[in-house]
């Protein structure tokens, strides 16, 4: 199954962010912690994470496109505390990496 941005957003950005958790050898144990921390968030939320490469191999430009998924769902999804709380560790996430 093919992952898809604009159909399932919340299923799109946990399946990155969980990528990127499990990312050992690029990525330090605070973002490591940070992004599954999101990923898990957003599947309480509805999303469902599932297997998926990082973008081009890179941790930043997933996050960023995790986020940008994050960006296409309805305001009141959004508001809900699950999403932005998974938002602002995916914000932290991207700081940790400097």
């Amino acid at each position: 199954m093919s992952l898809d941005a604009p159909t399932d957003p919340l299923s799109y950005a946990a399946s990155l962010l969980d990528a990127v958790g499990a990312d050992f050898d690029q990525v330090p144990a605070q973002v490591i912690v940070e992004c599954l921390y999101a990923a898990e968030l957003l599947e309480l939320a509805g999303g469902r994470a599932e297997r998926t490469p990082l973008i081009d191999g890179d941790p930043r430009a997933s996050i960023r496109a995790a986020m940008g998924a994050l960006a296409l769902l309805h305001p009141d999804t959004f508001a809900s505390d699950p999403v932005r709380d998974a938002a602002r560790a995916a914000r932290r996430a991207l700081r940790g990496l400097g």
